[in-house]
């Protein structure tokens, strides 16, 4: 875990009620630049059903989650890693030794219970040295979480703003070096 790190992933978190939840993912996919996206649920059934009611709302999707045969996972993986679908949700099954260079948005559809998964599943939208975007759904429940996590990281996860500037999580950033 020393080894990951949260450079240039900017980290927002929107407060919403649990039964709010899809309509603020439909307008994150609304208003933002997605070249890939990463969905994080806690829970296979929320995984699958979470899953339909994306392709319902009309964007790409495809899901994965430990229930399924492997040789299936690996298909998924292997497609959505080829650019096949724009959006994958998924359960913490997909947060380790996973690199796909073209996800630069990871959103925590259910806020994971501790700092080091947190780390896994956001660190995805920040790989290569390139700029990612995770969004954080909070619900009342996970304000402690949320507290919590930032402490432990030393990171600050802020209020989503209005409007998102692109620059920040759709182009490479430099490591300048002395």
């Amino acid at each position: 875990m020393d080894e990951l790190t949260l450079n240039g992933i900017t980290q927002y978190y929107a407060f919403v009620e649990e039964r709010q939840k899809v309509r603020c993912l439909n307008t994150l996919f609304s208003k933002l630049q997605i070249n890939q996206s990463i969905i994080f649920c806690n829970a296979v059934n929320r995984v699958e059903l979470l899953a339909k009611k994306i392709t319902e709302l009309g964007y790409s999707c495809f899901y994965i989650h430990a229930k399924m045969l492997q040789d299936y996972r690996n298909r998924v993986f292997h497609d959505f890693r080829n650019g096949a679908c724009r959006n994958l949700v998924c359960t913490d099954l997909f947060t380790r030794g996973i690199d796909i260079q073209a996800v630069n948005v990871v959103i925590n559809f259910d806020f994971p219970k501790n700092s080091e998964t947190y780390l896994h599943r956001v660190g995805l939208s920040g790989r290569f040295g390139h700029l990612g975007l995770a969004v954080n759904l909070i619900t009342y429940e996970d304000r402690f979480n949320l507290y919590r996590i930032e402490q432990e990281l030393g990171t600050e996860i802020k209020q989503i703003p209005p409007h998102i500037d692109q620059a920040i999580y759709c182009r490479r950033f430099m490591v300048l070096q002395r």
